[in-house]
C-alpha cells in the first residue's frame, strides 16, 4: 500500500479488526486495515452459542469450519462448591459452541476480508491522525504517502490507541491479570471449557485442536511476583493445583507463557462523528464472562451492521451494557463464598 483513499480505515488487525473489514469489504467499501507485526501468541477463547449466532448474523460463521477450532459441548466449572457442574450447550438456543484458536480465526477472517478487496499494511509506529469526520488523514511516517478515509475504526484492543489519540479516556475497574500457559500433548475427550475458583484467583482451560491446550490463571496484580520466570512458575503451580485444569496438563508439555491485563475497562467516549471503537477498544470484559468475542461482534453490528446506531445512541447503549455487565460479574464472584482475602473480598462486594 502506497497511500490511497478509503471509505473506512481500521486500525488494529486482530479478530475484531478483520471481522469488521470483511463485513465492509463484502459490501463493496474500500477498506484498509493497519496493524502491527505479529507479537506474542493470542490466547484461545471459548465462543458460546451467542457468539456463534453473532458470527452468523454478520455472514462470517464459515470461519468456524477451520480445523483449528474444536466444537464444544459446553462448560464444566467448580465454583461456589466442591462439586463440578456441567452446562451442556445442546440445551441452549443455537446449541453450538467452540474453543477457538484465535490465530487461526484471525487468519481466516483476514483471508475473507482480502478476498473481498480489503488491503492491509503493517506499521512499525502509530500513524499521525488529523482531520475529522468524512476527511480523516493518516500520516504513516517514514516517507510513505498518507492515507485518507471518511470513517475510522479503533480495533486496537485494550490499548484503545485511536480513541485515546482522539481524546477518549479509559477507565479500569480492577487490576485482574492473566497468566497464560500454552501446552501440547494434551488429549481431551471433549472440548468443554473448564473453569475453577482457587484461594487467590481462578483458572480456566480451553482445549484446542491437535492435542493443544491453553490454561490461564487469573489473579490481582498485587499478588504477582516480579519477573516473567517467577510469574510462569506461579501459573504452573496454580494450574497443577486445579482439579480440572491440572488433570489435563499432567502429561502435557508446557511450550509458552505470557502475562496480560484482563480486568474490566470502559472507553469514553467510545465513538464520535466519523469514528468508533469496537471490541476491547470500546470496553473489555473479565474473561469470567466468556463474552469478549461475542461483544466485539455485537459492536460491529451496532456500529456498521444491521443494528447500526447513531453515535449518541451507541454511546448510551454501551454505558448501559457495561453497567449491566458489572452487576452480573459481581453476582458471579459473590456466588463463591468459600474464599476471602485480597482477591475475593473486593470482587464479592464491589
Amino acid at each position: 500500500m502506497t497511500g490511497g483513499r478509503f471509505e473506512t480505515i481500521v486500525i488494529g488487525d486482530g479478530i475484531a479488526g478483520w471481522a469488521v473489514a470483511a463485513v465492509l469489504a463484502r459490501r463493496g467499501q474500500a477498506v484498509a486495515v493497519l496493524g502491527r507485526a505479529q507479537g506474542l501468541p493470542p490466547v484461545g477463547e471459548y465462543l458460546p452459542p451467542e457468539g456463534v449466532a453473532a458470527l452468523a448474523a454478520l455472514g462470517l460463521d464459515g470461519v468456524l469450519r477451520s480445523a483449528g477450532h474444536r466444537p464444544s459441548r459446553g462448560t464444566v466449572s467448580i465454583w461456589g462448591s466442591d462439586a463440578p457442574l456441567r452446562r451442556d450447550v445442546l440445551m441452549q438456543p443455537g446449541g453450538r459452541a467452540f474453543c477457538v484458536d484465535r490465530r487461526a480465526l484471525e487468519a481466516d477472517l483476514r483471508r475473507m476480508a482480502e478476498e473481498a478487496g480489503a488491503v492491509a499494511q503493517t506499521l512499525s509506529v502509530p500513524p499521525v491522525v488529523t482531520g475529522g469526520a468524512g476527511a480523516w488523514q493518516l500520516d504513516l511516517r517514514g516517507g510513505q504517502a498518507p492515507l485518507t478515509a471518511r470513517f475510522l475504526i479503533d480495533a486496537t484492543g485494550r490499548a484503545a490507541w485511536l480513541a485515546r489519540a482522539l481524546g477518549a479516556r479509559v477507565t479500569r475497574s480492577d487490576d485482574l491479570t492473566a497468566l497464560a500457559m500454552f501446552w501440547s500433548g494434551a488429549p481431551t475427550e471433549d472440548a468443554a471449557l473448564r473453569s475453577e475458583s482457587l484461594p487467590d484467583g481462578w483458572c480456566y482451560a480451553a482445549p484446542l485442536s491437535g492435542e493443544r491446550l491453553v490454561t490461564v490463571f487469573l489473579t490481582h496484580a498485587a499478588a504477582l511476583p516480579r519477573g516473567a520466570a517467577a510469574r510462569r512458575a506461579l501459573a504452573l503451580e496454580r494450574i497443577a493445583g486445579s482439579r480440572l485444569a491440572g488433570a489435563l496438563c499432567a502429561a502435557a508439555r508446557a511450550e509458552g507463557f505470557r502475562a496480560m491485563a484482563a480486568g474490566s475497562q470502559l472507553t469514553e467516549p467510545g465513538c464520535g462523528p466519523g469514528w468508533a471503537a469496537i471490541g476491547d477498544a470500546a470496553m473489555a470484559f473479565d474473561p469470567l464472562a466468556s463474552a469478549g468475542m461475542t461483544k466485539a461482534l455485537l459492536d460491529i453490528r451496532e456500529t456498521v451492521g444491521d443494528r447500526a446506531l447513531a453515535p449518541d445512541a451507541l454511546a448510551e447503549r454501551r454505558r448501559d451494557r457495561f453497567a449491566a455487565y458489572l452487576a452480573e460479574l459481581r453476582d458471579v464472584y459473590a456466588a463463591e463464598q468459600r474464599f476471602g482475602g485480597p482477591f475475593w473480598t473486593p470482587r464479592q462486594s464491589s
